[in-house]
Order: structure tokens, then sequence, then C-alpha cells
């Protein structure tokens, strides 16, 4: 009989099988091999190790059990499970075929890459939370890495009292992918991981996002967790909890580039080609100005720290308030907003011609407690703040205050119209009811507007539950539907992006987070585009993601603000955008008469 003559593979499979054994048995805790959570996964990874020996006698190139296989790096790319004495991860063995073979054919998309089983293995008493790039390579501009994060099992609760809202995580995160030369931050909106280990409060909980990466550079992941077992939600009354972040560990090998071949459309070099923004949600990323190819002029002005706002896909031009006010009276002569103080202080920027804060001045210095964060108790001379409800006409010398005129609709020429609603969003807080100036019918009153820009999520997730902001949702979207046809544009300004502090104010704390704030905004967005995305023009001016993309170290700027104004120089920026969807955007003003029969007929059959 000829004995066949074992090959290279089987000689290298056979030896590390060994090695794996040899790990079980002399390295594995004795704490691990008497709990019988750890004996199953002992049993597991034996098995796992069979079925490699029969992939191998079907010929595979390499061992891949996708479910439970690291085929991602060595194990130095989570040190974490080193430094705090756990056993070494069985993927470190593994990755010896990957060398003796070749290497893995490495996909970037986070469904497409599998979680090691040993992440749901991690303990809080051994390892700290800690980030994953699970394939780390360079990347073309445009492109996405997957990026993991891993909270270990906590030994005790530390709260039995929160609890997320519905399909939110137990753990509020903070991160972002940060350029190391051009300093441009990329949040991370981690998800759930599709397992029902996340749902439970004392389980390790795996998140993980696709983070598309625009400019050339390359990344490190940087953040920490906020809350966990759900304190970052207050939510019925609950008051809430000091802010304490705990570190995330980043291994040193958590890096990514992104490159430019030079025919990425996010290049610096070609953002004065790009077509000019109509969407006021357009993505983008603050780059300093010594940082730009083209004269600074030719975007709007940068804010405090020099850093001008430059969306990725359309380019802003820098609009004079002059030039807006023409715009407003061409295509938008009447306008009904509904807002809290930030509208306001949009507003004071517009009716002062953009004098209000700003460098030059000559009633604020732009340093003053009104421009940095509060301006109710100042006195402003083109409209009283205290003022529940008001009208303002704006030309292009500015705007004005007026009593309420019989013919609200007829519109002086040359010149647009502002109902202002103020109100706490569609909180308690209102005093009147938010629902009075809506049962007593507004458009009769005020005309019907080309323009109905709304703004929630500040009082409301404030002060609001989650169940009583959705009852109130529910009335304000009845109203919209009776009140403005398909001949209004809804605008839905977001709320301010909140960070890095929570609440203290005394008597009344708010029940702000950042991750609490992002999910009120979200319900808002979604419910107007359901009832109202087949029927009227939904635009989102979304001022959250203007601030949340600056670096962290200026978003901590605004814990000296309990009120969560942002500062002057922001609220510029953010009109800026505004101005530019608006205005770029523009159609010619057609009078409610001529607006299409058989469109008002399809919501009139909609109601």
């Amino acid at each position: 009989m000829t004995l066949l003559r074992p090959s290279k593979r089987m000689l290298a499979l056979v030896a590390v099988v060994v090695v794996v054994c040899i790990h079980i048995v002399f390295y594995w805790k004795p704490a691990e091999l008497h709990d019988v959570d750890g004996m199953h996964r002992v049993d597991d990874e034996l098995h796992r190790a069979g079925d490699g020996l029969h992939r191998v006698g079907d010929g595979l190139h390499r061992v891949t059990d996708r479910p439970h296989d690291d085929t991602n790096g060595p194990h130095t790319e989570f040190p974490s499970l080193i430094h705090h004495h756990m056993p070494i991860p069985l993927s470190s063995h593994w990755s010896l075929l990957d060398k003796l073979f070749g290497p893995p054919t490495l996909a970037t998309k986070c469904h497409d890459i599998p979680i090691p089983s040993y992440y749901w293995t991690a303990k809080d008493a051994f390892t700290p939370a800690f980030v994953a790039l699970p394939n780390p390579q360079p990347i073309q501009v445009g492109s996405t890495v997957c990026v993991r994060v891993i909270v270990p099992a906590k030994p005790q609760r530390a709260s039995v009292v929160y609890t997320p809202m519905p399909d939110t995580p137990w753990d509020s995160i903070l991160i972002d992918m940060v350029g190391t030369t051009n300093n441009v931050s990329v949040p991370v909106r981690l998800q759930m991981t599709n397992d029902v280990r996340n749902t439970r409060r004392d389980d390790v909980h795996v998140y993980e996002a696709d983070v598309e990466l625009r400019d050339a550079d390359e990344y490190r992941p940087r953040g920490y967790i906020e809350f966990r077992d759900a304190e970052w939600n207050p939510d019925g009354g609950l008051l809430p909890v000091d802010y304490v972040p705990e570190p995330l560990y980043v291994p040193e090998s958590a890096r990514v580039e992104a490159v430019d071949d030079g025919s990425s459309m996010y290049s610096l070099d070609r953002y004065l080609e790009l077509p000019l923004c109509t969407d006021p949600a357009a993505e983008g990323r603050w780059i300093h100005t010594d940082m730009l190819p083209f004269d600074p002029h030719l975007v709007p002005e940068p804010e405090n720290h020099n850093l001008v706002w430059l969306p990725y896909t359309c380019r802003l031009q820098r609009i004079t308030y002059t030039d807006f006010a023409s715009c407003l009276a061409t295509a938008y002569p009447l306008m009904h907003w509904y807002g809290d103080s930030n509208l306001r202080r949009s507003l004071k920027k517009i009716v002062s011609m953009g004098d209000w804060c700003s460098f030059n001045s000559t009633s604020n210095a732009t340093e003053t407690r009104s421009c940095l964060c509060e301006d109710y108790q100042d006195p402003f001379m083109p409209f009283d703040a205290r003022y529940r409800e008001l009208i303002i006409d704006i030309d292009q010398t500015g705007g004005q205050a007026l009593m309420q005129p019989t013919e609200f609709a007829l519109v002086p020429d040359n010149t647009a119209r502002v109902y202002l609603h103020k109100w706490e969003g569609l909180s308690t807080r209102n005093k009147p009811a938010w629902t009075q100036g809506f049962d007593a019918r507004i458009t009769p009153q005020y005309g019907n507007p080309q323009v109905a820009l709304i703004s929630l999520t500040n009082w409301d997730a404030a002060f609001s539950s989650r169940a009583y902001f959705a009852v109130e949702m529910q009335k304000l979207l009845d109203y919209v539907q009776v009140e403005y046809s398909n001949y209004t544009q809804l605008y839905i300004r977001t709320g301010q992006y909140y960070c890095c502090r929570t609440d203290q104010t005394p008597n009344a704390p708010r029940a702000y987070s950042r991750l609490r704030n992002a999910y009120f905004d979200q319900y808002v967005i979604d419910a107007f585009r359901e009832r109202f995305g087949h029927s009227h023009v939904i635009r989102i001016w979304n001022v959250a993601q203007v601030s949340e993309r600056l670096p962290l170290s200026v978003r901590k700027e605004t814990v000296k603000c309990p009120a969560n104004h942002a500062r002057a120089e922001v609220v510029e920026i953010e009109n800026q955008i505004l101005m530019n969807a608006m205005c770029n955007y523009f159609e010619p003003y057609v009078p409610m008469e001529q607006a299409s029969v058989g469109e008002e007929d399809d919501l009139e059959t909609d109601q």
C-alpha cells in the first residue's frame, strides 16, 4: 500500500489545531472552565476547529467559518483583551492560516464583516469598552469604513430606573472619525447590531456604523461613552444623571487612510465647481481658513475659530441680508414661522441686516453674553422678544414689527411679511397652550404663505415625555394638514445640537442629552415626511448637524450656555444655509388663486 504524503496545508492546519488545544488547556482561566457558559464557548471553538479540518479536505484555500471567525488581522488589533489578562483570542491562531495561505478577501461594509464570537464574551471586570476597525485598509475618498464599538457586560446594574426609547440603545456613545491633518470630524452614528443580546441591559452590546470619509486624510476614532443603562433618557420626569464620561479604548492600529486619486468631487480644489446649494440638510465639514485653496470671501464667514462650513455636494455662496430680503420679496412674500428663542436669534440677524452681534455691530460685541448665549433680556428695536405673536415686515433696509394689519395677506411691494409664533415647542410650558392659535385658525387670519417654517425638539426633549410628545405631534400634523395646502412649502428646523453635559438647572432641570435630542429630531422629520411627503415640498433645515461636526473641543464650549443657544457666529452660518437653500432654489412667486385646482382636490381627498 502506498501511503499518501500529507500536504503542507494539512500539516499547517494540524499544527494550528494543536496550538488551539494547548491554548484551551493551559491558558483559559479556571473560572471560565467552571462556568457553564465558558464550557460552551470552549466547546464551540473546538467544533469550529474540527469544521476547519473538514474544509481543508474539501480543498478550500483557507479556513473560514464566517459567522464566528475573525479574518481581520492579528489579536493586537484588540490589545485590551491582553492588557487585562484575558485569554488570547482564538482569532490570533486563525490568522496564522492567513499568513500561510495569503490574505483574506476583505469586505468594507459592516454587514459583510463577521462579528468575532469573542466580542460577546467581553466582561467589564476584565475589558474596557473598545473601538474596532475590522478592515483598516486604505480607501478611496467617498468610500466607507466599518467602525465598531464593543461595550462589555457590566457585573452589576448601575440603574434599574431608566429605559431606552423603542428601538434605541442602552448606551450613548459619542464617537467621531477625526482627520489627523485637517482635523475634520465625521460623526459615527452607531446602530445596534442585529443580535438579541443588544436588547438586554446587562449583556455585551456591540454597535457598528459604516462611515463615509470624503476628505483625504488619515482618520482615527475619538470618543467616549456618555451614559450606560439608558441614563441618557431621563424620560417622564426622571432627573438627568451626572455627566461622567467613560473612556473608550482605541488600539493604536485603529486608523484608516482615505486617499484621493485626483478624481474626487469632494476635493477642496474643486469646491468652487460644485452647484449652488439648495438642500438645507446637505452634509458638510468644517475647514480652517488657512487650508482653503481659494479666497475665503467666496464662502460664508467663518465662526470664531476661523472654521468655515463647506457642504460636500454643493457650494454655499455668501448672501447678503439685503439680497436675501430681495429674494424673499420676490419668491416668498408671505411666511409663517413657529419656533422658540433659537428662531428668534436667527430672525434678529435677518431683520438687522446681519448687524446683530456682528464684528462691525454698533450695538453688540461678539463676546457679550447676548451673542454667546442668552439675549432674552436685551432690548432689540425691531421687535420685542416677549411677544408671543408678531408680524414683521422685511425689506432691503431691514425689518420691523407692525401692529396687526386689517388685511394680513396684502403685503406691500418689495417686502416680505413674517407671521412669527413664539412657542416652547409642543410642551406644557406654553402659556396659553400652543393649540389655541390653531383652534382659532391661522390662515384665515394671516394668509396662505409660500413657506411655513416649524421648529421643534429644544423644549420638547427638555420637558416632554416621549409618549406625550407623540400625542401632541399628531395634533400638530392634523392642524398643519388643515391650514397649509400643497401650495405651502414646509421647512422643518431641527433642534440645536446638545453635547457634553447634563442640565443642572435648579428646580426644573431640562431632560436634554445628545442622543435624546437626536431621536426627537428624527421622530419629527419622519412624522412630517410620512404625513406630507407625497403632497408637500418638505425641506429639513438641519442646524443640528452643523454643530455636531465641529471639533469636539469647540462643541464643549456650549457647556457655558445653559439655554443651549448657538453663539452668534454659528447663527450666521445657520442662516446662510437657509438663505442659500431658499434663494438658490428660486421659484417665482405664484399667487394662491393661480395654484393648481387639481392639487387642492388631491389634498382634500387626503384629508
